[in-house]
């Protein structure tokens, strides 16, 4: 992989750098591993070539760029541990290299830049920077902080910030990328969720679902997709149950417009079950585990009676459980 630029650092303060990727030098089947092992994990580690290695250090910015027709910006991480010089044989075309890390939990971003960008180029000739800035293959180009800082509001505003995760459609992904920014607003320094607390949380609130239809009666079957579960009476009837899981007040909940179209089609058979003020214990990053939660059962559910902003969609409840 390719290093690109450096800006002097100052004693009290990260500096920001630019790395490139030039598919010709690393292959792209690499990448998209390195890639699937961030939305896996919510965490990466990769080394890069560094040609700014006399004033790069730990804790600098790093975002990525691809080089070559189309470029743009597909990650953003940190640097882990101070430059090293290769060792002699290694490959490469510098003489020395830094250790990345892309981590979900602190707001780091990362996407194959063949499935999209999270910004373009034509949001690049927006920021503050020369156009000969996106086009330096060699290292040592210096990126301004103003300029990463406009990179930074761009990345936070951006829908494509989407594709972080490959694990979900690009529905439901939009989904959660929006409350990952809408939770990171209280949280501290606004770091995003990692996706194993997601999946937590998430996991929380449909067992929770499952015993409160199993205790009812019902036969629960777990679905996914374009609902959560589906629970057989008896007498063979049927409910289709859509499961929210969220630390919040949970009185706004996040649709993709498979849900949206499913439920509207299926409002007399529909149920939204929400868990919110989930309790999640992070101590072991690995492995956090979610409690609690306070339950809210709307059944039947008809989704036109709430109020849906297309952000996502936004569902605002409005009328008590």
């Amino acid at each position: 992989m390719e290093a690109g630029f450096s800006q002097t650092n100052n004693a009290d303060e990260a500096s920001d750098y630019l790395f490139t990727w030039v598919p010709h030098h690393w292959p792209h089947e690499k990448l998209v591993e390195f890639v699937r092992q961030f939305a896996s994990d919510g965490h990466v580690e990769e080394t890069w070539t560094c040609a700014a290695y006399r004033k790069i250090r730990p804790g600098d910015r790093a975002y990525l760029l691809k080089q070559g027709a189309p470029i743009g910006i597909f990650g953003r991480g940190r640097v882990l541990e101070s430059p090293r010089r290769k060792e002699e044989g290694e490959s490469g075309r510098g003489k020395w290299e830094v250790l990345l890390c892309f981590d979900a939990s602190c707001g780091d971003v990362l996407c194959d830049p063949f499935e999209g960008f999270f910004i373009d180029e034509k949001q690049l000739s927006t920021v503050t920077a020369p156009k000969t800035q996106w086009q330096h293959r060699a290292a040592g180009v210096t990126l301004s902080y103003k300029a990463a800082r406009e990179i930074d509001n761009l990345l936070t505003g951006a829908r494509s910030i989407a594709a972080w995760t490959l694990q979900q459609g690009i529905d439901e992904a939009v989904i959660d990328v929006v409350e990952q920014m809408k939770s990171s607003r209280g949280a501290p320094q606004g770091f995003l969720m990692s996706p194993k607390a997601r999946r937590a949380i998430e996991e929380r609130a449909v067992e929770l679902a499952k015993e409160h239809y199993k205790e009812k009666g019902y036969a629960v079957r777990v679905v996914g997709k374009p609902y959560d579960l589906l629970c057989e009476g008896k007498s063979g009837n049927k409910i289709y149950v859509e499961v929210k899981g969220t630390q919040g007040s949970g009185r706004e909940v996040l649709l993709t417009p498979n849900e949206v179209a499913f439920a509207r089609d299926h409002k007399h058979q529909m149920a939204l079950f929400v868990i919110s003020n989930i309790a999640l214990c992070s101590d072991d990053p690995e492995a956090p585990t979610a409690s609690g939660g306070d339950l809210a059962v709307y059944e039947p559910w008809d989704i036109d009676t709430c109020e849906l902003d297309a952000l996502g969609y936004s569902l605002t409840i409005t009328k008590n459980a």
